[in-house]
């Protein structure tokens, strides 16, 4: 979904929601698939406590500061390889990734370049979670 729709269609109700999607001649240009899915996850994003929306808001405020080429790496692949681990797996480098919210650039790189902070992990846990971490991204917040 464009960013600037994202705000804007968040911060509306459901019926006014609709009612700009209804209207919108860039969204009715849209495949019926796409169009689905831009309404189910808006939907998911309604259900949200108001922390879960803050968050998922700001990962993808995060998601629209990355370059197209950290964009295509992020889905070609950082989330395959995220998607390929186990719960267990994911959940500890989500705890990681969280461990670094609210910490200053400088103090965020300095823990990115700590090896203890990649202490236990595989290499390919240990590149998916430095990437995540580079793009200020947390799993789940993000819908992948």
């Amino acid at each position: 979904m464009p960013a600037n729709w994202q705000k804007q269609l968040q911060s509306m109700s459901p019926a006014e929601r609709e009612r700009f999607l209804n209207n919108n001649e860039k969204f009715q240009s849209l495949p019926p698939d796409q169009k689905e899915k831009i309404r189910e996850n808006l939907a998911k994003f309604d259900k949200l406590t108001p922390a879960q929306q803050d968050k998922m808001t700001k990962a993808a405020e995060a998601y629209q500061k990355l370059t197209p080429e950290q964009r295509t790496n992020l889905r070609t692949q950082v989330i395959p390889k995220w998607q390929k681990m186990s719960s267990d797996r994911r959940q500890d480098l989500t705890q990681r990734l969280h461990s670094l919210d609210g910490m200053s650039d400088a103090e965020r790189n300095q823990k990115l370049n700590d090896p203890n902070f990649y202490q236990g992990l595989s290499p390919q846990e240990h590149d998916v979670l430095k990437q995540l971490g580079e793009y200020k991204l947390t799993p789940g917040a993000g819908g992948y």
